[in-house]
């Protein structure tokens, strides 16, 4: 997970973003902070502190109430036709390798970004200039 003062991430199959609340005074030297943190490929003590953190909240998840249960088990028969538990969700989190993460990236700078902008937008860098550290 991306962790900057006053910045957050989110994330969809398909989809990966970063968003900030800030001063427009700042909104360059942000952008370029935010640039920098999501083109750089994460090292593997991220990556398995990432899984870690990840393969918690998920099995800590099922041990919630009768509804967040069922909503996982509804939703990993929707992806793979079975469920096998937390021991098997354990392990799906524990397959994923850096050479994963790695490709992910690769994948994710290949595609253009989007970018939007609301409030006083006079020191956020134009579309092109960000995009291009993307290439």
């Amino acid at each position: 997970c991306l962790e900057i003062g006053g910045a957050s991430s989110f994330g969809a199959p398909g989809l990966v973003g970063v968003y900030a609340a800030l001063p427009s005074a700042t909104a360059s030297t942000v952008a370029d902070v935010l640039s920098s943190a999501v083109t750089a490929i994460p090292s593997s003590d991220v990556i398995e502190r990432a899984k870690a953190l990840a393969k918690a909240d998920a099995v800590f998840a099922l041990d919630g109430d009768s509804q967040t249960l069922a909503s996982a088990m509804a939703a990993s028969v929707l992806e793979s036709g079975t469920y096998g538990g937390a021991a098997a969700l354990a392990a799906s989190y524990d397959s994923i390798t850096a050479a994963d993460v790695a490709a992910a990236y690769t994948a994710m700078l290949k595609s253009k970004p989007s970018m939007a902008a609301v409030g006083d937008i006079a020191s956020v860098p134009y579309h092109a200039t960000v995009a291009s550290r993307f290439s």
